[in-house]
């Protein structure tokens, strides 16, 4: 359990980075619009992405569910782990108010849930705080989110990176009580010494399965001019490259790491399903994107195709259910798995 709790931390948080490579998405990507019409979370459109994390002994979901309603939109985050008796489940539910103009008011979170083993909520205490903490940054336009209510547009977005450093110090700082202070400490010294720049640009749109995707290109880079040099080998990695992935719907799917770093393995493992009135539309993923005969394979046929396929396994289950072959557990266990 340690093993995946020290990656789901250090994905929510620091970056260490590796060798960089330009990225190589077989996809077509238009340039031809400089300004987009205004971003909103359209109503009855959702996205679901999970991402296995998994070593030699345990295996978690991470899962990031995002649905748009008229007046709403709300976010669940939940990660599941089996390891025997180490086993448990942590999520959080948040929301935030749509406004009439589309942009995104004030979030507040709806429901959570932690349980498991006892040796899991002992693991897993700090990262409650975590969980919860992150609400914070959900949809801040200071993150590679576009500002809802506004048209993307090709000219950068120049942010303030200073303030966002201090505002991502002080989340980690409410996550982590004991090391508040120090944490404090060395933001307040990293902001004096550095140039912090971060940098938002719309760079065009891809048609993917037949579903028009925004793609958000985000560039966060701390250049430290001061004398720690513990501080100058942890920034040195704090170094973020990457293109997100929004659908027409305004919701986010995937995220593609042009500078690779310790969180790449699970962007790019991240698999999501878009949908529409509760119909599968689209999936999308940086595998398939990576490889243009899947993007060929996944039409919008072949998904109405795949959709069909779980009705009728479904329909086979609860034959079984009502024949008394499966027991009420078993059925919804079994009903689960198909719908995962």
């Amino acid at each position: 359990m340690k093993q995946i709790l020290l990656f789901l931390f250090l994905n929510l948080f620091w970056i260490n980075i590796s060798l960089a490579d330009l990225y190589d998405l077989k996809i077509n990507l238009n340039t031809s619009e400089e300004i987009t019409e205004k971003i909103k979370i359209k109503d009855g459109y959702s996205s679901k992405c999970s991402v296995t994390l998994e070593d030699s002994t345990e295996k978690g979901l991470l899962s990031l569910n995002t649905d748009g309603y008229r007046d709403r939109v709300n976010i669940l985050i939940a990660l599941e782990l089996e390891a025997g008796n180490d086993s448990g489940l942590i999520s959080f539910e948040y929301s935030a108010k749509i406004n009439q103009d589309g942009s995104l008011g004030r979030k507040k979170i709806l429901n959570k849930q932690f349980s498991g083993s006892s040796n899991f909520k002992k693991e897993m205490k700090l990262y409650v705080n975590v969980f919860k903490n992150m609400g914070d940054l959900m949809f801040d336009s200071d993150g590679y989110y576009p500002d809802y209510g506004k048209p993307l547009t090709r000219t950068p977005k120049i942010i303030d990176g200073k303030k966002l450093f201090r505002k991502m110090i002080n989340l980690v700082a409410k996550s982590v009580p004991k090391q508040s202070g120090q944490l404090k400490k060395m933001g307040s010294h990293v902001i004096k010494n550095s140039n912090i720049n971060v940098i938002k640009e719309f760079i065009g749109y891809s048609e993917i399965n037949g579903e028009r995707f925004n793609l958000i290109r985000y560039k966060f880079k701390i250049n430290y001019n001061g004398n720690k040099s513990e501080y100058r080998s942890f920034l040195s990695g704090f170094n973020i490259d990457q293109i997100a992935f929004f659908h027409e719907s305004g919701l986010p799917t995937v995220v593609y790491d042009i500078i690779p770093s310790d969180d790449t393995w699970m962007n790019h493992s991240m698999v999501c399903n878009i949908f529409k009135n509760n119909s599968l539309i689209s999936e999308i993923s940086i595998p398939m994107l990576k490889d243009a005969s899947q993007l060929k394979k996944k039409t919008k046929k072949n998904l109405n195709l795949e959709k069909e396929g779980i009705i009728e396994k479904i329909e086979k289950l609860n034959d079984l259910y009502k024949s008394g072959v499966l027991t009420e557990e078993e059925f919804k266990k079994a009903k689960e798995r198909i719908l995962n």
